[in-house]
């Protein structure tokens, strides 16, 4: 997308639809050898399709979110801290957050950013002038 092209709202690439195919075929494989590893790779794969197609997140959430799942699930379950549900239901509540935090930017532009944010346009305008 060109950074002066107002194109909010849901978007679905030709990459974003590899991923999910690549994704959804590797849980698909996985559920046979463990569905724990299973789930986490939709999980994961559902987090991405979230971040860059509905709520179109900027890098830093995304990175955050991340480097917590790798940590609470990586460590937490690994170590015995958290159990893998723990993990999922911890990873989730991350998501609320960052999410709320997301549609309050004035530059939110996910779905639903004519409800949540009917400012975007002017401060699109405003930004790229």
């Amino acid at each position: 997308m060109a950074e002066n092209e107002f194109k909010p709202g849901f978007r679905l690439s030709m990459l974003d639809i590899l991923v999910l195919i690549a994704g959804l075929s590797g849980a698909w494989y996985l559920r046979n050898v463990s569905t724990e590893l299973s789930s986490v790779l939709l999980f994961v794969v559902g987090h991405f399709f979230y971040f860059c197609n509905l709520s179109r997140m900027s890098r830093i959430p995304e990175l955050i979110w991340g480097a917590c799942f790798v940590t609470i699930y990586g460590g937490g379950v690994f170590y015995g801290i958290v159990t893998v549900t723990e993990a999922f239901v911890i990873s989730f509540i991350i998501t609320l957050v960052l999410t709320v935090l997301e549609v309050r930017k004035p530059s939110y532009h996910g779905v639903f950013w004519s409800k949540i944010n009917p400012n975007l346009e002017a401060w699109f305008d405003n930004k790229n002038t």
